[in-house]
């Protein structure tokens, strides 16, 4: 239970930690912006239906750059846990290594979604198919919208517990009594 004392200590206290909120909701911000301005005709597709479905039927569909970046946000993760639940004066490292890494691997199965949802729309639009299409676009929507939620909710919830732990969320329902 030490561990998570520090943990709190850590986000309650570290100015760091607004800094971090900050970064976190302009990615989020981001996401919503590339989510309300994704492509969704498919007629801008840039390959040919050959190479969009030789990539999309592919044995090993996920490239190296997958497989590195989860590896690395577990690693960042579980070192940043261990961290913060040691204390000292590590914590600040510690804490954007926690919430670094979990962003990565939540949040990058996600982005390679998009990118198949993005294939699957273009090969619809090339082959005419109005159903398809309509369904490829439908799951296009489907994995921004993941996304966003996962950034948002990070954002929202992050700021909740700033805020609960500087006592500006208590103080105000203590003083009603």
């Amino acid at each position: 239970m030490f561990g998570l004392d520090n943990i709190l200590e850590v986000i309650e206290s570290d100015p760091l930690t607004r800094w971090l909120l900050a970064a976190m909701a302009l990615r989020a911000a981001w996401s919503v912006v590339c989510w309300r301005k994704c492509r969704l005709s498919g007629a801008a597709a840039d390959d040919a239906l050959e190479v969009i479905e030789a990539r999309r039927q592919a044995l090993w569909r996920h490239n190296m750059r997958f497989l590195l970046i989860m590896l690395a946000g577990i690693s960042l993760a579980v070192v940043g846990l261990f961290g913060l639940a040691r204390g000292g004066a590590d914590h600040p490292v510690a804490l954007v290594m926690l919430v670094g890494g979990m962003y990565l691997f939540m949040t990058e199965p996600v982005r390679l979604q998009i990118q198949d949802a993005e294939d699957r729309v273009a090969a619809s639009a090339l082959r005419g198919d109005v159903e398809a299409h309509r369904f490829s676009q439908s799951m296009l929507r489907g994995s921004h919208l993941h996304l966003v939620m996962i950034e948002v909710g990070v954002v929202v919830a992050l700021g909740l517990v700033i805020l609960a732990l500087n006592g500006r969320m208590i103080m105000p329902i203590m003083m009603s009594y």
